[in-house]
């Protein structure tokens, strides 16, 4: 009987083990990042500065774009494949999808890449006025869990 015990016990340990260390694997954090200005002469025509944003070396970055507006600062975040904004509001500044005027990706692609249920909740990541330091921390720390996990990829 104490041997049968001992057996579960062992089962259970070692289930219990392996699938830690699997979930662990499998999970990739994006707390270190690079954020880098991008040259004056590589800024896209009606953009004011702009950033490349790498979650690992080896990657194709992501390029957020600022164009500052007579009452808000917006932030266009664009991938390989996605594209999305984040902007000042009179609620404070958060997440949006990219107008239909300014989209560079078909929106069906866009929509199938971010979750939107987490956009809807990034839609005021805080009520506070963020200077261009804070925004793009903001945006480094959520993009992540904007992506569906599917295409995570897409930030590595």
């Amino acid at each position: 009987m104490k041997n049968r015990i001992f057996q579960f016990a062992t089962v259970v340990v070692l289930l219990s083990l392996s699938l830690s260390l699997s979930a662990a694997s499998g999970n990739r954090t994006y707390d270190d990042y690079t954020i880098e200005p991008m040259e004056q002469a590589n800024l896209i025509q009606g953009v004011d500065k702009a950033w490349r944003l790498a979650y690992a070396t080896d990657e194709s970055p992501i390029v957020i774009s600022f164009k500052n507006g007579k009452h808000c600062k917006t932030y266009v975040v664009r991938g390989d494949h996605f594209e999305v904004v984040y902007e000042c509001t009179k609620k404070g500044f958060g997440a949006r999808m990219v107008k239909s005027s300014e989209r560079m990706f078909p929106v069906e692609l866009t929509r199938a890449i971010l979750n939107e249920t987490e956009l809807s909740k990034q839609r005021i990541l805080t009520p506070d006025k963020v200077d261009d330091q804070r925004a793009l921390a903001l945006i480094a720390g959520f993009l992540p869990d904007l992506v569906n996990p599917s295409y995570q990829h897409l930030l590595n």
